[in-house]
């Protein structure tokens, strides 16, 4: 018994210690999953890369929004305002959208999912670009 309570009392501490964001994982899917995803209608894109990468080549329906500006958060927040929406990042290679996608997470997001090597791996596959 005073296992069992030693226990529970562990188990509690823990879940106020441990702030519960460092239990969100990150989807990671690859190019075909993502391609499935969007053909359903209900993802919103994100291209976290530049305007100028943006502008050579991006997803049809994909939004902007560089990783590397200053106002990154403000603009996503200010953007979308339903957090529980199903999100797709993505950048060149995807790095860029791993990190995108935990900073949505620390904003509350709450299905957010990183395409694996990012248009990269879009392109390589054969699948279509707008310019």
């Amino acid at each position: 018994m005073k296992g069992k309570l030693l226990f529970f009392k562990l188990f509690i501490l823990a879940a106020l210690v441990i702030p519960v964001s460092a239990f969100a994982e990150i989807k990671d899917d690859d190019v075909a999953k993502i391609d499935e995803l969007i053909k359903t209608g209900k993802y919103i894109v994100i291209d976290v890369r530049t305007k100028e990468e943006y502008n050579a080549g991006h997803l049809a329906g994909a939004l902007n929004f560089d990783y590397y500006s200053d106002d990154f958060e403000d603009s996503i927040e200010s953007q979308f305002k339903n957090k529980n929406k199903p999100y797709i990042v993505y950048c060149r290679s995807g790095k860029r959208s791993l990190a995108s996608a935990e900073i949505l997470e620390e904003l509350g997001f709450t299905n957010v999912t990183n395409m694996k090597g990012g248009i990269l791996a879009w392109e390589s596959a054969g699948k279509p670009v707008v310019k």
